[in-house]
């Protein structure tokens, strides 16, 4: 899904669903930011992510969550990912599963996969994308 799609879907939920959006987002990082914490983390985040944390920041988001770079958020990245060499955590289902992204030497991947607690393995997902996720998670879409 590209990114002008995504804001498009937001802005009709809002306007259709201005409760759903309600929530409190944690705080919005600018490109230094990012780019730092890319560079302490040695990680390449995916650009629809970065496209995302830029716009909404993260945190509560519809129906989902999404990990955001907020340092006092309880959706800070770095509270989910003591490691980032397999797999980025970037939302929790509230009952100890993840959603993440496969990281290959540093890159994250797009595609978003699914890890269960009670068989510590990890799955395959229909979301292409972390606005995939968002949309169909966030807005049961």
């Amino acid at each position: 899904m590209n990114f002008d799609t995504f804001k498009s879907i937001v802005e009709k939920i809002k306007v259709e669903y201005p409760l759903l959006m309600e929530l409190e987002h944690d705080k919005i990082p600018n490109e230094k930011e990012i780019f730092e914490f890319q560079r302490q983390y040695k990680i390449q985040l995916p650009e629809k992510y970065i496209q995302f944390l830029l716009n909404y920041g993260g945190g509560y988001f519809g129906y989902a969550n999404i990990y955001s770079l907020d340092k006092d958020s309880c959706f800070y990245l770095c509270n989910y990912n003591e490691k980032m060499d397999k797999f980025l955590y970037i939302a929790d289902n509230e009952c100890g599963d993840y959603y993440a992204l496969p990281v290959e030497q540093g890159i994250c991947k797009d595609y978003v996969v699914f890890y269960n607690h009670d068989d510590d393995k990890y799955y395959s997902t229909e979301f292409s994308d972390v606005l995939e996720y968002l949309v169909k998670t966030g807005f049961k879409k």
